[in-house]
């Protein structure tokens, strides 16, 4: 029970995030990823530039910079939670068409056996 809770909150917050910024195309869902990708980049090393002023700062400075850095490892946590919500999605996206393609088959192949038993009744 507490794992379909799980998933169930997980496919929740994957719609969310989707409605949110607007993807609807698996295309849309790529870009996106790209930017945040970039975003996280760019944090990192906004984030590594920041500890290394750290080090070489003055007691005084050291207070103010670390709450800077601690501002932008919030941004990062949020960046890395809509990461994985984006590539949850693909996988979820790609798990339902390989689900949707099988159904498909198992029905055409039905429908081709179902054609050929009736040309066989007809035939006899």
């Amino acid at each position: 029970m507490k794992e379909e809770l799980r998933k169930l909150d997980e496919i929740t917050a994957q719609v969310d995030y989707l409605a949110k910024t607007r993807i609807e195309t698996l295309d849309d869902l790529l870009s996106a990823r790209e930017a945040l990708q970039g975003e996280m980049d760019e944090l990192t090393n906004q984030r590594k530039q920041l500890q290394n002023k750290i080090r070489r700062a003055s007691p005084a400075e050291k207070e103010q910079l670390r709450a800077e850095k601690q501002a932008v490892t919030v941004q990062i946590t949020a960046c890395r939670k809509k990461l994985k919500l984006n590539v949850g999605v693909e996988e979820r996206s790609i798990k339902i068409q390989d689900t949707m393609d099988m159904v498909y088959a198992n029905e055409e192949q039905h429908r081709q056996m179902g054609q050929e038993r009736t040309r066989g009744a007809r035939n006899r």
